[in-house]
């Protein structure tokens, strides 16, 4: 059982809500206010939507690297 499952709370500054998913710190902390210090970032849902529109572009061309 992972800590998202157990109920952890969302890692942004401000933000108490629980957690439904888990990204690395190095990641996130490039669009949102989180601590780098941390190996994983949980997120809440509201910031996990706000992560993938602001990340949207970046991921596209990670994707397209790996079709060539």
């Amino acid at each position: 059982m992972g800590k998202v499952a157990k109920g952890v709370s969302c890692s942004v500054q401000g933000c108490s809500d629980k957690a439904v998913i888990s990204l690395a710190s190095a990641n996130v902390a490039k669009y949102l206010s989180v601590s780098k210090s941390e190996k994983k970032a949980y997120l809440c849902r509201e910031h996990y939507k706000q992560y993938k529109k602001m990340s949207k572009h970046e991921r596209e061309l990670e994707r397209a690297r790996f079709r060539l």
